[in-house]
């Protein structure tokens, strides 16, 4: 046997060896710094899903990155964000609050807030004092509303003549602007931006908003408690930064 032979064909085993372990150790880290994340549909300006962006994937995934994780985004119904979580088809789930169903997952700090409002056709003239006083009124809102909203809205909701909560937002604005309801009950800058979208400039002047509801805020939904509590110190300390104020004057938030 020719031993020089023997000593080449070993050398190259273990070379091909250490490859393999090379590449499976790249690949084991790129999954292990992936997370999946659902997300409700289009919520522009917060979340733009056919540019994989906005205001709360562009914070969120900025967040992560500093942590050292790539993200990528679940599409799915609002109200049903928590449903691959809790299968474990994802890794976490974005605006999740109390008022949802959380049972074996964590939420992490705040990490937006949404400031909902009725609002109406300033050439109507409606008045309201009070989320009761919507009662007699015909009212399309975002999924959910009922549940996030409390009880006195919830209330409100099931005397009206006419509720629809509906997951396209967009259809919320059209149906205010061409009259078939009183109200949409939404958040003022998804209302500001797709009405901007809709008529190709501002209407906010030719609107109330009657700001009925205190802001409501939403945190990011997780399995793993130690990934939850890295987020947290990571997302307090973006907030200070020059990227997050730019952020939020990137969007032209209202507030």
């Amino acid at each position: 046997m020719d031993i020089k032979r023997v000593k080449l064909t070993r050398n190259y085993v273990v070379f091909i060896y250490l490859i393999v372990l090379t590449v499976s150790g790249f690949s084991s880290n790129a999954i292990a710094n992936s997370l999946s994340i659902s997300v409700g549909w289009n919520k522009p300006p917060y979340v733009i899903e056919e540019r994989n962006s906005g205001f709360e994937l562009d914070m969120v995934s900025a967040i992560f990155a500093n942590m050292g994780y790539s993200v990528s985004y679940v599409y799915v119904p609002f109200g049903r964000s928590n449903t691959l979580i809790k299968v474990k088809k994802v890794d976490a789930a974005l605006t999740m609050n109390e008022h949802m169903d959380i049972e074996g997952l964590v939420l992490s700090e705040p990490y937006i807030s949404y400031q909902n409002a009725a609002i109406s056709l300033k050439g109507r003239s409606i008045e309201i004092d009070s989320i009761s006083d919507l009662k007699n009124h015909s009212i399309v809102a975002f999924q959910n509303a009922s549940v996030v909203l409390g009880d006195e809205y919830r209330k409100a909701a099931k005397k009206s003549p006419l509720y629809l909560e509906l997951p396209n937002q967009r259809k919320q604005v059209e149906m205010l602007l061409k009259g078939k309801v009183d109200f949409v009950v939404m958040d003022i800058n998804i209302f500001n931006y797709l009405s901007n979208e809709l008529i190709g400039s501002s209407h906010m002047a030719n609107v109330v908003i009657h700001r009925l509801f205190p802001k409501t805020t939403y945190h990011i939904a997780f399995t793993d408690e130690k990934l939850m509590l890295a987020f947290n110190s990571a997302m307090s300390t973006y907030k200070q930064t020059k990227e997050y104020k730019n952020l939020v004057a990137k969007y032209e938030f209202l507030y």
